[in-house]
């Protein structure tokens, strides 16, 4: 049975954590259509599969940022952004972005239920007019995981865009402190292979059991395991 309350995480978060890698050598090298860099890299190629990672503003405490902050400037001294080094470097931001997520003792507001069926409802709406193709996606109390591919425009356009409107709307149900729902940014990584693409979606879906959310990752409600429960 799933257990999301209002509010509440549990008290041990996974031990360990890690961004999805494929066991085979990489068979996807896509033509580049777009890099910028924030905190992180962001790069977006053709016709890409995305697993992507967007959390609330100040779910990761200070000296979590810091840390986060001191592996990505590494990033920028890479020779070149699809090498082994800097990949490697990716999924160790990755879990530590992730184990501070799941440890976080506030800034919960995705728990809340008419915030949770809100953004559910945005994400069916992308799919529905032909925006996105979502491939797998989970929400949590303090962050978003999707694995998608955009239909129309560019990643950077499509997800600020999804925060931009998710993030008024969830104004109107919760007092936000300073205005801000959501963080500026985001961790975004293209899968490289039909293997990777298999334990991006799996790491997903197994995601609230591994948090300690649920007993049964099938019967979680508040992602694409939902959509699966009704056919």
């Amino acid at each position: 049975m799933a257990r999301f309350h209002k509010g509440t995480i549990p008290e041990k978060a996974p031990t360990q954590v890690s961004i999805p890698t494929a066991v085979n050598t990489m068979v996807r090298k896509p033509v580049t259509t777009g890099f910028w860099m924030g905190r992180l890299p962001h790069w977006e190629v053709e016709d890409g599969r995305y697993f992507i990672t967007i959390h609330l503003h100040g779910a990761i405490p200070s000296d979590g940022i810091q840390r986060i902050e001191q592996l990505s400037q590494q990033l920028s001294r890479r020779p070149a952004v699809d090498s082994v080094s800097t990949i490697s470097l990716m999924r160790t931001i990755f879990r530590a972005m992730e184990e501070w997520l799941d440890q976080t003792p506030h800034c919960v507001f995705l728990s809340i239920p008419g915030i949770a069926e809100m953004i559910m409802e945005a994400i069916e709406h992308r799919v529905r007019i032909g925006r996105w193709v979502v491939h797998e996606y989970v929400l949590m109390p303090s962050h978003l995981h999707l694995f998608l591919s955009v239909a129309n425009g560019t990643l950077k356009e499509s997800i600020e865009d999804f925060k931009r409107w998710t993030g008024h709307e969830a104004a109107k149900i919760v007092e936000l402190s300073d205005g801000r729902f959501w963080q500026d940014e985001w961790f975004d990584h293209w899968s490289r292979s039909d293997d990777q693409d298999d334990r991006i979606s799996l790491y997903i879906r197994r995601n609230p059991e591994a948090a300690g959310l649920t007993d049964d990752f099938s019967c979680w409600p508040f992602g694409s395991s939902r959509e699966r429960s009704k056919l």
